[in-house]
């Protein structure tokens, strides 16, 4: 068949781990169950506002309320137990600028809250309680049935 033009996209029918790359860098890694169906999320979504939920309650990721644009999807098929651990290992090599998750350096940094005056001499009139004996150590307390 491969001869009339067609590819062989069995894989698909399979879990995976999934990229997909704008211009030649990778934008976004993911994983599935069901590779077909989330491509088709992601492709459905491809760079439309995404206000709603659609398809079943699930949105394609987004940044700016959009979907994610890109021009190539590269798969890795794999077993039901490796999916999570290729993913976060891809996400650590590539970097791409949609997964927040497992990049550092999209994740949003704590801001610090400034504590009031009044409640910062509060907190240090509080005595704190360390060095408590475990529960196995307090005596055994044993009720009697009646029967």
């Amino acid at each position: 068949m491969e001869e009339h033009g067609f590819m062989n996209i069995t894989k698909l029918m399979h879990c995976g781990v999934y990229a997909l790359v704008r211009k030649g860098v990778v934008v976004y890694v993911g994983k599935s169950k069901q590779p077909l169906m989330r491509i088709f999320r992601h492709v459905s979504n491809r760079g439309k506002p995404l206000g709603q939920k659609m398809f079943g309650g699930y949105t394609s990721p987004a940044q700016d309320g959009k979907g994610i644009v890109f021009d190539t999807i590269w798969f890795l098929p794999c077993m039901l137990g490796q999916m999570g651990t290729l993913e976060v290992r891809f996400i650590k090599m590539f970097m791409p600028k949609h997964n927040v998750m497992h990049n550092p350096d999209l994740r949003p940094k704590p801001v610090p809250i400034p504590i009031p005056e009044d409640i910062r001499a509060i907190l240090k009139q509080m005595i704190t309680i360390t060095g408590l004996p475990p529960l196995e150590d307090r005596p055994k307390v044993y009720i009697r049935r009646m029967l």
